[in-house]
């Protein structure tokens, strides 16, 4: 492991998926986003101890082709001390580490979620609408229901 590294854990003890990933920034410190896990909206992207990031957890470094230098990537995690704007499907851990990389955001873990249950990005939507707002993904449906039989209602009565 080394400054600027993309390092993750297993979010369990057993040392399997999911992932939570960070930057390393030597000196034992990572940047990471963490989120809150009683309130699936926030988060926040802090400078930890190594200790308090990985929990005890097994770390793993990836490995990239092609990337960013050390400097740049430790700059990018800096730049973004202190965002909340956590989103578990377009701004979680996993994007902002490899943004710090590559400067592309991009998270396996979702777009393997994705592919596994063949839900595609309007999938993810509804997805986040979920976990960020029940309630007004099932007021949509019953708009949309009710303005599809409205409709039908006045063709049938034209």
């Amino acid at each position: 492991m080394a400054k600027g590294d993309h390092i993750y854990v297993s979010i369990y003890t057993n040392n399997t998926a999911p992932y939570h990933h960070g930057i390393d920034c030597g000196n034992d410190t990572v940047i990471h986003y963490q989120k809150n896990y009683k309130n699936e909206k926030n988060g926040i992207i802090l400078w930890v101890s190594m200790k308090d990031f990985t929990k005890g957890r097994k770390i793993y470094t990836r490995i990239y082709n092609n990337c960013d230098s050390p400097l740049i990537v430790v700059e990018r995690a800096k730049r973004r001390l202190g965002e909340t704007k956590y989103n578990l499907f377009y701004n979680n851990c996993e994007h902002f580490a490899r943004y710090c990389k590559t400067g592309v955001p991009i998270s396996d873990q979702v777009e393997n979620y994705k592919d596994l249950i063949f839900i595609g990005n309007s999938g993810i939507a509804a997805s986040d609408a979920l976990v960020n707002n029940g309630k007004s993904i099932v007021d949509t449906s019953q708009n949309l229901m009710k303005k599809t039989l409205d409709t039908i209602s006045s063709f049938w009565n034209f």
